[in-house]
C-alpha cells in the first residue's frame, strides 16, 4: 500500500453511489421514465433521533428543537419508510380510476390517457400504484425506501434488478 511522505497512508474515497458504473450503464441506454422530471426537483425528509428512544421523521432543514415531526417512530425501519413515502402523501395523485368499466375492467388514466385496467374497481391498488410512482420520482425518496428494506431484501432486489437490466425491452 502506498503511503505519504510523512507515513500516512491515503485514504480510499467513499463511492458517490451504491450502484455499480456497470449497472448504471446497462441503464443509460433507456429512455427516462417520465417521473424523472419530478425526481430532479423534490425536496428530502430526514430521520432524527427523538428523546423518548424513538425516531422523528423531519423535514431537511427542520429540527425537532423547532419543529413538531409529522411521524415518530419506535423503530428506524419504520420511519425510513415513512420518509420515503410521506411526499407521495401531498403530491397529485399520477393515476386515477375510471368509474365505469369497460371491456378489459376498470380504466386507469394518467390525465386524459388510459394506461391500464383493473378487473376490479380496487382505490387500495390504485393509491399503492400511486405510492410506488412517487417513489420512482424521488431519488431520495427511493433511498430512503430501500434503506428500509434492509440488507437481505436489497441483496435478492440488486440481482434481480441486474438480470432485468439484461433483458430486451419490448
Amino acid at each position: 500500500m502506498r503511503t505519504h511522505d510523512d507515513g500516512s497512508t491515503p485514504t480510499t474515497p467513499a463511492p458517490d453511489n451504491a450502484f455499480t458504473p456497470e449497472y448504471l450503464a446497462l441503464l443509460s441506454s433507456r429512455d427516462e421514465p417520465v417521473t424523472a422530471a419530478e425526481a430532479d426537483t423534490s425536496g428530502p425528509w430526514h430521520l432524527e433521533a427523538h428523546p423518548w428512544g424513538g425516531w422523528a421523521v423531519l423535514r431537511q432543514g427542520a429540527s425537532l428543537t423547532s419543529t413538531q415531526p409529522p411521524a415518530i417512530f419506535t423503530r428506524k425501519d419504520a420511519a425510513r419508510l415513512a420518509a420515503a413515502v410521506i411526499p407521495s402523501t401531498g403530491r397529485r395523485p399520477r393515476y386515477r380510476l375510471g368509474k365505469e368499466p369497460a371491456a378489459l375492467g376498470y380504466p386507469i388514466f394518467d390525465d386524459a390517457e388510459v394506461v391500464g385496467y383493473l378487473q376490479f374497481f380496487d382505490e387500495v391498488l390504485l393509491a399503492a400504484l400511486n405510492v410506488a410512482d412517487a417513489l420512482a420520482s424521488v431519488p431520495r425518496d427511493l433511498a430512503s425506501f430501500l434503506d428500509g428494506a434492509g440488507l437481505l431484501a436489497l441483496d435478492h432486489a440488486g440481482k434481480i434488478a441486474f438480470e432485468q437490466a439484461l433483458l430486451p425491452e419490448f
